[in-house]
């Protein structure tokens, strides 16, 4: 490739992005060892420009060009970009067609599951591989399948190109030279590292600025005392974190790297070594942490309602366990003060209680202030009601107005008609519905916006049109956004959604309230005692309740006092001997509902129990009597509508951009095309975004005489600005180490290999050292067969690594067979319970136990984590009354060894001590043969039974599926009559003893049947 093809290529790119593709594609003269290099480039900057236009450059189908480790998004972008000559490979193409379009060249993205398989089965021609581009860098570590992929493409390719890219320089920050480490692993030895401070993007980014308003809109003071006291909490499940765990590295556990998703990594990362001398508080502050962090980004991007019913949600699930009891491990953030101002500010942010005024005493009945208390004839709601007080100030209001207008000190105008209370609203109940500040805040700017295009003259270069983008952080902004748009009101503003959101949050609270008293009823009728008459005192003390079931007193004392109610034997003195209590009454069969309910006060699960209860008796009190209220019913059915072409298209017409305000959330590199397509002349900048505001950069480099004004708006002292202002900060960061790395690292010598630079084979050959002293070297590697489905794990990518011959193959029993006798069947901790749990574990011991002579259960640890069991053991049953056999791991492994007395279990603390256990158990043994591994357990009807899924060499998917989904094929028997017929025609023109004899009598019988039912009379009826 020359220089002029390369200018060909990038004449829509930046100086600074043609510079980078110059240094990626070297001259033609060149070595072939040039241009192979790791680039490492600062997010915004038009990583997958880059990568489309050296696509481009090396499209041909005399090129075989493999992109790896590229997500479903990349892919169709990058399809797109190159002109749709990219070909995708998935799971559901067999071997046969992979195989063609290998061999056709040209563009092709693979999964690195199948293309390593692909390499491994000699499918692909891999000496014929151009090069390989390398996606997503940060992500190939020693036990990846990309790092697998690239060893086997170097070992058998000495001359392709491997070009790796990545736009996230924080993960190469973590761990012992991590840099070093993704270098010796891409095989590479140079890298290129371009942030966003390079001289070259700073001059190119300079000539061309963008005119940039910024906007710091402060916290509402209900939004500053929470954020404050999320703060609070956090830092205090910070300390507490410190105090109990003192081998943690302080310097790492902040508030600010808390405000990040990777904190939660951070810590777990440090603790896994150690996770089984962890207690249960300290795994618990770990969750909270989560918890608050997301407390500290809803509170910003939830409206005041949506943000309260998050809380409770979180309290409610705090309050109670999965069956019902009391939870008696709450979180401790829970018991703090902080915790008490977030929950009551965040509920007064929604509504207040109405304190009703009591009625005035006279001076002679101070003395029956009591008795009037204690009366229950006397209506609380004595004096005039809200309804009277309301029209008493608006006749007192327009009275002093027509006053004044009279004097000439008023001018006369509208009257703002008063909002009728809502049916679905207690009478106690005052909504508040604090807004966020940033939605004022962005209607006055699009009203600023809307006035300078009015006012403005026509953009006279024709290229940037009126178009306005609003950029958010997640869809759910955007959607809240569009709603508060379309229902503002220049004199209620968004009061009509929050209304809309506040009946909604209303109805919630009432199904919790319902869900809690039938709770309360389930555990009630367990109480119940069978009917008929009790034989002497077998249960004394036992009441029937109002349902017709029985509880014990002790029961209904303690139910009573829960509820705040006196005992029945502590009778109150009541006038008159009345009832008292009771959240309504009936009058005339008519159910009334009740006056009020106490809204929770702080982090108090049994006050927002009582509240949601006496919510949802209020909604069933309302919606009681037969027919809903009227905000219930749909609307009236209207008369015959004359057809309007003029109303549809204002309705349902299509709208130019140019009429439309586009909410979108941050789609990553997919951005820079949006901004292409668009071309938009305002930007609004909602939640504050770096790499967006480098695609915006870019974007207005790229075009002269573009005119482009951005709005940028944050909220001032907030941990929005905190979180903005310390991602720039980590990534510069990120780049000072990685340069500094970069100067002072040493690439090992085989990291790059060349011709004229192997080594010689002997010593890459293991030596068997019991053969003559060692000087007899083996000419052939050790075997091992590996089932397809295992490469889903390190453990086929560390064999081959250490000078093992790996053969990928679908295997029915067993996960590896390393000699003709010996069947390995590997399980990590996690699948371990899981197939003790479902019984396929039985299954398969008792497949490799008729089989193989030596069958073995290897139970394989991570590396990361501590190389205990009990980090992974089951919890023991309420008061440990259920027998450990049902519930211990190790019960029953002990149970499995007894069932299966052949069966060998070999523990492994990591996928690298493995591969030393597989190494000696295969020393002076025969090594294992292929086509006997494929056939063991196919000839008989138990055969294949563990075998999950499909993956089948060279079988079609489609007809795999189609078979396995057939009446009498099982997943015990498809893969037998797999290697007897051919293909589904030939299955289907078999006569019924031959299929009786593939399946058996009762399968054979029932497939036959359903092969060769006859269906004219069905296609009669159809057709009639």
């Amino acid at each position: 490739m020359t220089s002029e093809v390369v200018r060909q290529q990038g004449k829509l790119l930046l100086p600074f992005q043609r510079q980078i593709l110059a240094s990626l594609v070297p001259d033609s003269d060149a070595h072939h060892s040039a241009g192979n290099a790791l680039l490492i480039l600062a997010r915004g900057l038009g990583l997958r420009s880059i990568v489309a236009t050296l696509l481009k450059i090396y499209q041909s189908p005399e090129h075989l060009v493999v992109v790896v480790n590229a997500t479903p998004e990349e892919e169709r972008c990058l399809g797109e970009e190159v002109g749709m000559k990219m070909q995708v490979i998935g799971y559901e193409k067999p071997a046969a067609d992979r195989q063609s379009l290998y061999k056709s060249g040209g563009l092709i993205s693979v999964t690195s599951r199948i293309l390593v398989v692909d390499m491994l089965n000699g499918a692909i021609p891999v000496a014929l591989i151009a090069g390989l581009v390398v996606l997503h860098a940060e992500d190939v570590t020693p036990t990846s399948i990309e790092a697998f992929v690239i060893r086997i493409y170097r070992n058998m390719n000495k001359t392709g190109f491997i070009k790796a890219f990545s736009d996230e320089p924080e993960a190469f920050t973590h761990g012992m030279a991590p840099l070093q480490t993704v270098m010796q692993q891409l095989k590479l030895r140079e890298v290129l590292i371009w942030p966003r401070f390079h001289e070259q993007v700073c001059d190119d980014f300079g000539k061309r600025k963008s005119d940039v308003v910024e906007v710091y809109q402060p916290l509402s003071d209900s939004m500053r005392e929470v954020q404050t006291a999320v703060i609070e909490c956090m830092e205090a499940t910070l300390s507490e974190i410190k105090r109990s765990n003192s081998y943690l590295e302080v310097e790492d556990l902040t508030v600010e790297n808390a405000l990040f998703r990777t904190f939660d990594g951070l810590v777990r990362a440090q603790l896994d070594p150690v996770w089984h001398k962890v207690g249960p508080k300290t795994k618990g502050l770990v969750a909270d942490l989560t918890t608050l962090r997301k407390l500290q980004a809803y509170l910003l991007e939830f409206d005041c309602v949506s943000f309260n019913r998050f809380l409770e949600t979180v309290l409610s699930a705090q309050n109670t366990t999965k069956g019902g009891f009391e939870n008696k491990n709450k979180s401790p953030w829970l018991f703090t003060t902080a915790a008490d101002t977030i929950f009551k500010v965040s509920h007064d942010r929604v509504y207040k209680k109405i304190e009703k005024p009591k009625p005035k005493l006279l001076a002679g009945d101070k003395g029956k202030e009591k008795e009037r208390d204690d009366s229950p004839f006397i209506d609380d709601d004595w004096g005039p009601t809200e309804e009277e007080e309301e029209a008493m100030r608006a006749i007192e209001e327009s009275m002093m107005s027509e006053q004044r207008k009279a004097m000439g000190l008023e001018e006369e105008s509208p009257k703002k008609k008063p909002r009728a209370r809502e049916a679905w609203l207690p009478d106690d109940v005052e909504p508040v519905l604090e807004e966020q500040p940033k939605w004022l805040l962005l209607a006055d700017v699009l009203e600023e916006i809307e006035n300078d295009l009015y006012w403005s003259a026509a953009d006279p270069w024709g290229v940037s049109n009126d178009t306005i983008l609003v950029m958010c952080g997640t869809s759910d902004t955007c959607t809240t956004l569009r709603e508060y748009l379309s229902s503002y009101d220049d004199e209620d503003g968004g009061q009509s959604m929050m209304r809309s959101k506040l009946h909604s949050y209303l109805v919630w609270k009432s199904h919790i309230g319902r869900l809690h008293r039938n709770v309360k009823r389930g555990w009630g009728n367990k109480n119940k005692v069978p009917t008929g008459p009790v034989k002497g005192n077998a249960m004394p003390n036992v009441i029937p309740t109002a349902d017709g079931s029985f509880e014990s007193a002790a029961m209904k004392r303690k139910r009573e006092w829960q509820r705040g109610q006196a005992p029945a034997g502590k009778r109150r003195r009541v006038r008159g001997g009345g009832a008292v209590g009771g959240s309504g009454s009936t009058h005339g069969g008519q159910v009334e509902p009740p006056k009020t309910f106490v809204p929770s006060s702080g982090a108090n699960g049994e006050a927002f129990e009582a509240e949601s209860t006496e919510m949802a008796d209020f909604m069933d009190a309302t919606t009681a009597g037969g027919s809903a209220p009227a905000y219930m019913l749909p609307p009236e059915p209207q008369g015959d509508v004359a057809f309007s072409e003029i109303a549809f298209n204002e309705y349902f017409g299509l709208l130019p951009n140019e009429d439309l305000v586009i909410l979108r959330p941050y789609a990553g590199d997919e951005d820079d095309r949006i901004l292409e397509e668009l071309k938009p002349k305002y930007i609004v900048i909602y939640d504050p975004d770096p790499a967006f505001i480098r695609r915006i950069e870019a974007y207005r480099a790229a075009h002269q005489g573009l005119a482009v004004r951005v709005y940028f708006l944050m909220y001032k002292d907030s941990v929005e600005e905190q979180r903005y202002l310390s991602s720039i900060r980590k990534e510069k960061d990120a780049f000072e180490k990685l340069i500094r790395e970069k100067g002072s690292m040493v690439i090992p010598h085989e990291a790059e290999y060349r011709p004229g630079e192997e080594e010689d084979s002997a010593t890459l050959r293991p030596i068997n050292s019991r053969v003559a002293g060692g000087r007899i070297v083996k000419t052939a590697p050790p075997k091992v067969i590996v089932d397809v489905r295992e490469f889903r794990s390190s453990l086929p990518s560390l064999l081959h690594a250490g000078s093992f011959e790996v053969v990928p193959t679908t295997i029915s029993i067993g996960d590896y067979i390393i000699t003709p006798e010996m069947c390995v069947e590997r399980k990590s901790l996690p699948d371990l319970i899981s197939s003790f749990n479902s019984g396929r574990l039985y299954q398969q011991c008792e497949q490799m136990t008729a089989h193989y002579k030596q069958p073995i259960l290897l139970i394989e640890f991570d590396e990361k984590k501590s190389f205990n069991l009990e980090t992974y053991a089951e919890p023991r049953g309420k008061g440990g009354i259920e027998p450990p056999s049902e519930t211990d791991l190790r019960s029953k492994l002990v149970l499995l060894t007894i069932s299966f007395p052949r069966l060998r279990i070999i523990w492994s603390s990591s996928p690298y001590q493995t591969v030393d256990i597989f190494r000696e158990l295969k020393e002076n043994r025969d090594e294992p043969d292929v086509d006997k591994a494929i056939s063991v357990g196919l000839d008989e009807a138990s055969g294949g039974a563990a075998a999950e899924g499909t993956g089948e060499a060279g079988l079609g998917f489609t007809a795999v599926e189609l078979l396995r989904n057939l009446p009498g094929i099982t997943t015990s028997n498809y893969r037998y009559v797999m290697s007897k017929v051919d293909n589904i025609e030939e299955l289907c023109q078999l006569p019924l003893d031959r299929v009786q004899e593939l399946i058996g009598v009762e399968k054979g019988k029932v497939l036959f049947d359903f092969l060769n039912k006859n269906i004219t009379s069905v296609v009669d009826l159809l057709d009639v």
